[in-house]
């Protein structure tokens, strides 16, 4: 079994990808409530709310195959580009890599 990598996309494991996401996502608008809801003040709690706006914008950036279906949008072509450019830095990272 090879291990996961870019060039054999079907060792990634999407499936749990996007459940991995859909818990971040779910996590981050928890608590993005409860920072409409209460706030002590504290700068733990805005630590948290910072790591939570954080969380939910890094992976709502992740390519949209890596989302839940429910959060599917609209893909630009200049996301399709920027997707493209990071696969070919990615492959020649792995290419020098097992070099």
């Amino acid at each position: 079994m090879r291990p996961p990598s870019i060039r054999y996309a079907e060792s990634i494991a999407f499936d749990r990808i996007k459940n991995l996401v859909a818990d971040v996502l779910k996590t981050a608008r928890e608590v993005t409530t409860w920072r409409n809801d209460y706030d002590p003040g504290t700068q733990e709690w805005y630590m948290l709310c910072n790591l939570a706006q954080t969380a939910e914008s890094l992976a709502l950036s992740l390519p949209v195959e890596m989302l839940p279906d429910e959060e599917w949008r609209h893909v630009s072509p200049a996301e399709y580009a920027a997707c493209d450019e990071l696969l070919a830095i990615l492959a020649e990272v792995e290419a020098e890599r097992q070099a």
